[in-house]
């Protein structure tokens, strides 16, 4: 596969990006789970160090100065409580809950899949957050692909669910946060009840929980999303410092000017802009200081 470079203006980042007639055919299915377009990132990730070069595609724009950022990064950098689960069960990874933030005043707690290779005594290895996109859940089978390559994963629920059902029709954790997908029809909540804001939020705090195992190089951990969880992975980028790199697999930003424009014009003006300036990456990216290789196909009708 031969990989293009462009400086798209409405990305505001250098992007990488194969043509259409060069890159895998990936089902549904596949973009999805991420493992199609995963594969592809593990795969340039393993062809270089792990800080991998990629100076060239580093977010190129200064920090604008009217951004507020709502989540609380020195909160959210502390570990999280988190405990092993019994149920479910596979085989070479561990099922493990963790404190997220408070939902409508109360509790909550994610689902994440926790894996880490065989190493040598004393030898620390690298790691990558895993989100998941729309419809999905924490995936078991990703966290093994990045096992199998010598990393330490996590893949979190990011919608208040269990991976026990079918796809697009997960268990709800009855100590879960808001369900996904985008919080368009949740506007009229507090911020911190939507679903981005706790989205973003266990995004980090699996980051935070993962950099505390003895046997991970807290110095050498990336981030990957598909999907809704690449829109995910773009603001994570431009909120958490901590981060080495950033691989948003279907990423976006500027959602009024994708196919997304569809459902903020079935919203009040009013909350469309809310939406806007609150949620859209687009007010976070800029923010994003560490390489970032963007995976996206050149007719993706999303962006």
């Amino acid at each position: 596969m031969k990989l293009r470079t462009f400086n798209r203006p409405w990305a505001r980042s250098h992007c990488l990006r194969a043509s259409a007639e060069e890159r895998p055919s990936l089902s549904n299915a596949s973009r999805g789970r991420g493992l199609g377009g995963n594969r592809l990132a593990a795969a340039m990730l393993l062809s270089a160090p792990f800080v991998l070069g990629l100076s060239a595609v580093r977010a190129v724009c200064a920090a604008p100065s009217d951004i507020t950022n709502p989540w609380n990064l020195e909160e959210l950098s502390a570990p999280p409580q988190w405990t092993t689960s019994e149920r479910p069960r596979v085989e070479g990874v561990q099922a493990i809950s963790y404190s997220g933030l408070p939902f409508r005043g109360r509790p909550t707690r994610v689902f994440a899949w926790l894996g880490k290779p065989e190493a040598p005594t004393g030898q620390k290895v690298p790691a990558m957050v895993l989100v998941h996109g729309g419809g999905g859940t924490a995936f078991e089978e990703w966290v093994r692909l990045w096992v199998r390559r010598g990393y330490a994963a996590i893949a979190m629920d990011t919608c208040g669910q269990v991976p026990v059902g079918n796809y697009g029709n997960w268990v709800r954790d009855e100590q879960g946060g808001p369900a996904g997908w985008g919080g368009f029809d949740q506007l009229d909540r507090e911020k911190e009840d939507q679903w981005t804001y706790h989205a973003v939020a266990d995004v980090i705090l699996a980051h935070s929980l993962i950099r505390s195992l003895p046997e991970v190089d807290s110095e050498r951990i990336g981030v990957t999303g598909i999907s809704w969880g690449g829109y995910l992975t773009c603001i994570v980028a431009g909120v958490d410092p901590r981060f080495k790199l950033a691989v948003p697999v279907y990423g976006c930003g500027f959602y009024d000017k994708t196919v997304f424009a569809r459902e903020l014009s079935r919203l009040p003006s009013a909350q469309a802009a809310l939406w806007l300036n609150q949620w859209d990456p687009s007010r976070y990216l800029p923010r994003a200081g560490l390489p970032m290789l963007w995976v996206t196909g050149s007719n993706d009708f999303g962006v």
